[in-house]
């Protein structure tokens, strides 16, 4: 292979990821408490730790389900599986343009049911994982190793989206806490 068409090569590679990279720039941001950071964070990356194997975009709204203990993001809505739903429906979440994603949980999402219970679990995790890094800005850097190639550029987005949103409103961190899943659900 000569020089040239070595170079080619490795040139359309690197355009395709500064390609993805911008495509996950955070727009229309605004200031956000750090509790809103908070919740963003953790809603952002339980949908980003989810199996998936297509691109998302900004603006589009996607179902989450927790099949086998595992959360799946699907195109595929629950009204439109009929009974082949591949797991526990868990709600509809919606990646926002500044790449946050919004979660709207599903009213079977009551306490004690599997994936209130998994939830929970869920928010234990990212708080020890919180408690080991320190930081949100570390925990980001280190959970986004162990992601596929899509979900890492979301993650990149994010940790922008929140980085920017919050020096908007003043703060350069987020607490050290996560929400609690009762205020999210709006359980009675």
């Amino acid at each position: 292979m000569t020089a040239h068409a070595k170079n080619t090569f490795q040139d359309k590679g690197l355009v395709l990821v500064l390609q993805d990279l911008h495509a996950a720039s955070p727009g229309q941001l605004r200031s956000k408490s750090s509790d809103e950071a908070a919740r963003d964070y953790c809603w952002s990356a339980l949908v980003l730790s989810s199996a998936f194997g297509f691109r998302v975009s900004p603006g589009h709204t996607y179902s989450l389900y927790l099949v086998e203990g595992q959360w799946q993001l699907s195109l595929i809505a629950p009204e439109e599986w009929g009974a082949r739903m591949p797991g526990a429906f868990v709600g509809q979440c919606k990646l926002q343009h500044d790449m946050t994603w919004s979660v709207v949980f599903d009213e079977s999402v009551a306490e004690g049911s599997p994936v209130h219970d998994a939830l929970l679990q869920y928010l234990d995790g990212i708080h020890e994982q919180l408690q080991v890094s320190g930081s949100w800005e570390a925990l980001l850097r280190n959970g986004e190793r162990h992601l596929p190639y899509q979900q890492r550029v979301l993650t990149t987005g994010l940790a922008s989206s929140l980085r920017q949103s919050l020096a908007l409103s003043g703060q350069s961190g987020v607490p050290s806490s996560v929400p609690l899943l009762q205020e999210t659900l709006s359980l009675p």
